[in-house]
């Protein structure tokens, strides 16, 4: 009897072990992010929520690093920052990205692998914007979170997804460019201001429902600064 039990032991030992040894190498993706009076937060992992939501905590900088790797390869990643606009190059493999002691919020981020891993996987990434909230998931090098605002990012969340696989959520507005014009061929705006001061852009979920705007705007920026705010 002793002797079945060892040898069952053995053999759930042989087909257990190189199992346990196979998710162990599977690549994962952890990040940790500078929050404005709070410092650098603990790393988070695989679609973790890094950073405040509803507490207007700006994100000042941030690493990115991938862990158990199975594949060659890095992630890179830059920074759109307050006052200097985009980053001028990609950091890579845990360095900082962003400031740190200047008070300069993150406005945009784009993330995306390099090497034989970007073979297997997708990187998938959404922020937390203010005014907007959580925007859609971006890309593989994608922009994520607004530009020509001045909002700042107040969170993050970031996964792999095997090369080819179903994006984690939905990926509508993921990046919005508060100076991109919606003008019709007379040139005349096209974006909706309502009488509750929520402004709604052309293909937006109430567009075709406001139907009674009380102002038409050109940009997103020009109804932000006439006292509107985005339809969530």
């Amino acid at each position: 009897m002793k002797k079945v039990s060892i040898l069952l032991v053995f053999l759930l030992g042989f087909v257990v072990f190189p199992m346990t040894v196979f998710a162990a190498s599977s690549p994962s993706v952890s990040y940790q992010t500078n929050i404005q009076s709070q410092g650098w937060q603990s790393w988070k992992t695989n679609g973790q929520t890094s950073g405040t939501t509803g507490k207007a905590k700006r994100l000042e900088a941030i690493k990115i690093k991938i862990t158990n790797e199975k594949y060659k390869g890095n992630i890179e990643y830059k920074t759109s920052i307050q006052k200097q606009g985009w980053e001028k190059s990609f950091r890579k493999n845990g360095t900082l990205s962003g400031t740190s002691g200047k008070g300069q919020r993150l406005e945009a981020i784009q993330i995306k692998l390099t090497g034989e891993i970007a073979k297997y996987y997708d990187v998938y990434y959404r922020v937390n914007a203010q005014q907007f909230g959580w925007m859609g998931w971006a890309k593989n090098g994608q922009s994520s979170g607004t530009s020509g605002f001045g909002f700042q990012l107040e969170a993050i969340q970031v996964k792999l997804v095997k090369k080819g696989g179903k994006a984690p959520g939905t990926t509508n507005d993921a990046f919005r460019d508060g100076l991109k014009k919606y003008v019709d061929k007379q040139g005349k705006g096209l974006i909706k201001g309502s009488k509750q001061k929520i402004y709604h852009i052309p293909g937006s979920q109430y567009y075709k429902k406001t139907t009674s705007p009380i102002r038409m705007f050109k940009t997103e920026v020009e109804a932000y600064k006439a006292g509107y705010r985005p339809a969530k």
